[in-house]
């Protein structure tokens, strides 16, 4: 039973930012954020009851009331995470929805809020990886996995199920001799180090373990005028004293090959000057960036996180 309450925490925190996407377009419908609360109450150690399963029966009529596709896989992704409660022990591949179906749900969701634009996905189901405690891998690695199906939900079920069992690819070998460059607000000296371990300047700032870098120009100076902070922003060359990689945020998500030269590290980088002269990016791209940001936020997605 510990466990089943493990699955439901976890089903709840997936499916949780996707209810505001049903939420805006039928508040008048409290079925969807009933089924979340009553997955709530048994995570917390409520019995498991009738509730949960009706709950979850109520959110997936009311998915199927809407005519809105995102909104109907919001609903859905309500609903699994109250059916989550009633994971069996019988060890077949269709009971890997009750664990991983509100995530792919609400991947779906986002997605399709977004302009069906995969990349959103992409950082949802990342991010519901990242969720996952030792408990959830631990029952989750006694099913087979998550079978096969020719719907997008499916398909997401399956990148997520290979995230949570897979080991990740070993970083590729970055050799870009630079020159690097970093955009901040911060005040920086030549010789002083970057390092991680301090709250993040973007998404919500939570402790960054890398440094970002790019090897272009372009990309500093918008990463000087997004980051958080008093005072413009400012861009400065760096030297990397360690090892550096792609960064995943946009390498495997929507640059592959990482045109942009994007990189990441978890060793100092050294200030060697402040770069002037560099052209600030259009207000409009700016403006436009921001907005992107807030509204991924909205969905639970960081995608400047770390």
């Amino acid at each position: 039973m510990d466990e089943l309450r493990a699955i439901a925490v976890y089903a709840v925190a997936c499916a949780e930012p996707a209810l505001a996407l049903f939420q805006k377009a039928r508040p008048d419908d409290p079925r969807p954020a009933a089924a979340l609360h009553a997955a709530r109450d048994f995570a917390e150690g409520a019995p498991r009851s009738r509730l949960q399963r009706t709950a979850a029966a109520d959110a997936h009529r009311a998915a199927r009331d809407v005519k809105t596709e995102a909104v109907r896989h919001a609903a859905s992704a309500a609903g699994d995470a109250a059916a989550a409660a009633y994971l069996h022990p019988l060890v077949k591949a269709t009971q890997v929805r009750h664990i991983l179906g509100s995530a792919a749900h609400a991947a779906r969701a986002a997605e399709l809020a977004r302009g069906d634009d995969p990349v959103v996905a992409e950082y949802v189901i990342t991010a519901a990886a990242k969720r996952a405690t030792p408990v959830v891998l631990d029952v989750l690695t006694r099913y087979p996995r998550a079978p096969k199906g020719r719907t997008r939900v499916a398909v997401l079920m399956e990148r997520l199920d290979s995230l949570l069992r897979d080991p990740p690819p070993a970083p590729r070998v970055v050799d870009d001799p630079g020159p690097f460059f970093h955009g901040t607000k911060a005040d920086l000296r030549p010789g002083d180090l970057l390092t991680p371990g301090w709250r993040s300047n973007y998404g919500s700032r939570r402790q960054a373990k890398h440094i970002y870098l790019t090897a272009t120009r372009e990309g500093a100076p918008l990463a000087a005028e997004l980051a958080r902070g008093e005072g413009p922003g400012r861009v400065f060359r760096l030297e990397p004293l360690g090892m550096i990689e792609d960064d995943p945020n946009v390498t495997d998500k929507r640059f592959p090959g990482n045109p942009t030269r994007s990189y990441r590290t978890t060793e100092p980088l050294r200030v060697v000057e402040e770069v002037a002269g560099w052209r600030r990016p259009p207000p409009e791209m700016i403006q436009q960036m921001r907005e992107r940001m807030a509204e991924l936020a909205e969905l639970g997605i960081e995608a400047m996180d770390d």
